[in-house]
This record gives structure tokens, C-alpha cells and sequence, in this order.
């Protein structure tokens, strides 16, 4: 095989794995909104955390061995570790009160406000049109929660912090995440949600049902395994080209929500959901666009 056929194949590979990530984002979404009306939220985080510790273990160690357990930076994995689980809670509580494709929706956001934090932080160049294309995303969620939909209100306040707390996490991660292997920040970012969210455990936990435990286990092992997928599609393929396939998430929300809990969007939230995508997409074809163009 030449080189022209094996990078294509490489960029396919890349955009098929990211397609089963947020496949697997979706569906650990979809679980947990219907595990939460069952046990507390803190509960379910610690489940999934160690589940996902135990799976990143043993993916990593056969790859890296003990420099799975090396950081560079262990200031911020456990920084990362804590903001994301922080993310975690925030979600799983959403997840209570709002179904998986509306708040699936208001997160995508988030890369939205990655453009802004970008533009503070980073000192991106941030054109008039994705400004424009940010403030559309704006205007799509509002159509989402507007007064009267059922999601006006303080849940829909806790999922835009979310959307603000995710873009920062993005950023952070972006900032630093050459520090480390990607293998050894999975683990730490695992670990420290584990060790952290177990405190809770005396406070909180209920002995499942045995019937259950399929469902609680899975609820980690399908995120972590979402984020492996994730990390070995950006191995393959550049971030610019992936970007745009992040959004099937949504798709896969409305398919599990439907198949799962027999929720459908009404045609509000769909034409939401329609400027958000649209949204996103138009600033990451922007961004590639004015990276190739930069005096522009």
C-alpha cells in the first residue's frame, strides 16, 4: 500500500473511531439518566470511576508498563482529575431532570465556548463569523429551553455551567495535554474522580439489585472505553476533520432516548438542536479555513 492510500485510511479509521465514541458517550448518557432515578448520582460516579480506572489499567499497562503510572504534571492530572468530575456530577444531575438529547444539545456549547476561552486564554484569533456563529449557538439553546418547553428552569441553569465547565476543561487539556501520555492522563483523570468521589460512599450507597449491576458496570466501561476510542481517533486523524463528526453524538442521543426511554424531541428542540449543530460545524469549518489562510 503507498503512502497517498495509507494516510486516507488512516483519517477513515480515525473518523469511524470517533463515530464509536460518541456512540459510547451517547449510550453512558442514556444509562445513567435511567440508573439516576434509581440510586444517587454520587453513587454512580464511583461505580463508573472505578470501573474506568480499572479498564484504562488494563489497556495501559500491556502497552506502557509502569510509565502508564509517570506524569510529568501530576499538579494538573489532578486538577483535570477533579474539574472533570465535577463535570461528571453536574451531568448525572441534569441527566435527572432533563432528557439525554435535549441536554446532550446544550452541551454542544461548549466547543462553542472553547472559542471564547480560547480567544481570553490561548490568544486565538477569533474572527467575526465565528463570533457570529457563537452567538448563534446561543440563540439555538434558547430555543431548546425557552420558557414553557419543561426545561426553563434551574436544571437547564446546572447544564450551561456544565457547557462553561467542560469549554474550560477542553482548554486546560488542550494547554497541557503533551505532558503526558494520553494512556497515563485516562488513568489519573480516572483515579482521582475514584479516590475522590469514594469519600462519599459511607453517605451515600445503597446496595443495587443484582438485576442492576449490569447496567452500573456498563455505565463505566462504555465511557471508558468512549474515551480510549476518542484518544486513538485523534492518533489517526486531525482534530479539524474529526470536529465535525462529534455532533452524531446527538443523533445516537435521540436514537438511545427514543429506543431506551421512548422520549422524542419535539419539533422545537429539534430546530434547536439544528442551529446548535449548525452552529458548531460553521465555526470548526471556519477555524480550518482560517488556519490555512492566516493573513485573513
Amino acid at each position: 500500500m503507498s503512502e497517498a492510500t495509507a494516510v486516507p485510511a488512516r483519517t477513515g479509521s480515525g473518523i469511524l473511531l470517533m463515530l464509536c465514541a460518541v456512540a459510547c458517550f451517547a449510550a453512558s448518557d442514556t444509562l445513567a439518566r435511567i440508573m439516576v432515578a434509581h440510586y444517587p448520582t454520587m453513587q454512580l460516579l464511583v461505580i463508573r470511576n472505578w470501573v474506568h480506572v480499572l479498564l484504562i489499567l488494563s489497556l495501559g499497562w500491556p502497552l506502557l508498563g509502569r510509565r502508564l503510572f509517570q506524569a510529568n504534571n501530576l499538579r494538573w492530572q489532578w486538577q483535570r482529575g477533579l474539574l472533570l468530575l465535577l463535570c461528571s456530577f453536574l451531568a448525572v444531575t441534569s441527566l435527572r431532570f432533563m432528557p439525554v438529547a435535549e441536554f446532550t444539545a446544550i452541551i454542544f456549547v461548549s466547543p462553542l465556548l472553547v472559542t471564547l476561552l480560547a480567544a481570553r486564554w490561548l490568544k486565538e484569533r477569533v474572527s467575526r463569523a465565528r463570533w457570529c456563529a457563537v452567538g448563534a449557538g446561543f440563540i439555538g439553546v434558547m430555543i431548546i429551553i425557552r420558557p414553557g418547553s419543561g426545561l426553563f428552569g434551574w436544571a437547564a441553569l446546572i447544564t450551561l455551567t456544565l457547557s462553561a465547565l467542560s469549554a474550560l476543561f477542553a482548554i486546560l487539556t488542550r494547554k497541557y495535554a503533551r505532558d503526558d501520555d494520553a494512556l497515563t492522563t485516562l488513568f489519573y483523570t480516572g483515579l482521582v474522580g475514584a479516590l475522590v468521589s469514594s469519600v462519599s460512599v459511607p453517605f451515600v450507597w445503597q446496595m443495587p439489585a443484582l438485576a442492576d449491576w449490569p447496567a452500573l458496570l456498563a455505565l463505566g466501561a462504555i465511557a471508558a472505553i468512549g474515551h480510549y476510542l476518542f484518544v486513538l481517533a485523534f492518533r489517526r486523524a486531525p482534530a479539524s476533520t474529526l470536529s465535525p463528526f462529534s455532533y452524531a453524538q446527538l443523533i445516537f442521543a435521540v436514537l438511545f432516548g427514543y429506543l431506551l426511554l421512548q422520549a422524542v424531541p419535539d419539533w422545537w428542540s429539534f430546530a434547536g438542536m439544528g442551529v446548535v449543530v449548525a452552529s458548531g460545524l460553521a465555526a470548526a469549518l471556519l477555524q480550518r479555513w482560517e488556519a490555512r489562510r492566516p493573513c485573513l
